[in-house]
């Protein structure tokens, strides 16, 4: 990784999060100049402020995702959060335990190479998936039938929405699953770009 790719991220980390640049100086022990500096690109912090950078953004994500978590699983809606490295599952609702309860005792297991049907065509496709990946791809619509080829539960067709959302470095999906009439065209309705929406 690069001195600039560690400064974006870290930039991109803070933003998300509210954090200004004095704020994160102070809780590191460095100057606003200093982190100015990494998130430029201009220098590296040391190994260990490195160290307590990762401790401090890693604490975050396991406390924003164990609230995300916690959220979806009082939902009687079919819902699921997914890390979307190697597609892994990471919560599920009432109601997906209700419609899928195989597939809901399944969490902290990946699925990526188990994928089929829309969700491999979204996952197959470099351009999409980099694009998700930098955030410039915000939601997606579909309408399938099953999303991974293992028998745990019947299948049925169903339009999903999933919207990416970003904590530190890892990117998540949180897909909302819901009935459509049994005519409904399998495929991927809309793709909304992050540009597309803050615009309206």
């Amino acid at each position: 990784m690069t001195e600039f790719d560690i400064g974006k991220k870290l930039k991109l980390w803070r933003r998300t999060n509210g954090i200004k640049q004095d704020v994160m100086a102070a809780a590191l022990g460095v100057s606003q100049a200093t982190v100015s500096r990494w998130e430029n690109g201009l220098d590296l912090p040391s190994i260990e402020i490195s160290r307590r950078i990762t401790d401090l953004i890693a604490k975050q994500i396991r406390d924003e995702l164990a609230i995300e978590s916690r959220f979806i699983e009082k939902l009687s809606s079919v819902q699921a959060i997914f890390d979307i490295d190697g597609i892994r599952l990471q919560a599920t609702s009432l109601g997906c335990t209700r419609a899928w309860p195989l597939f809901s005792r399944l969490v902290g297991r990946a699925f990526e190479p188990r994928m089929v049907g829309e969700s491999r065509i979204v996952i197959d496709d470099i351009v999409s998936r980099d694009a998700i990946i930098k955030g410039d791809i915000a939601m997606i619509v579909g309408v399938s039938t099953r999303h991974l080829d293992l028998e745990v539960d019947s299948p049925f067709r169903h339009r999903w929405i999933s919207r990416f959302w970003f904590h530190g470095h890892r990117v998540f999906t949180t897909l909302a699953y819901e009935p459509c009439d049994a005519q409904t065209p399998i495929g991927i309705e809309q793709i909304f770009r992050l540009e597309d929406i803050s615009k309206r």
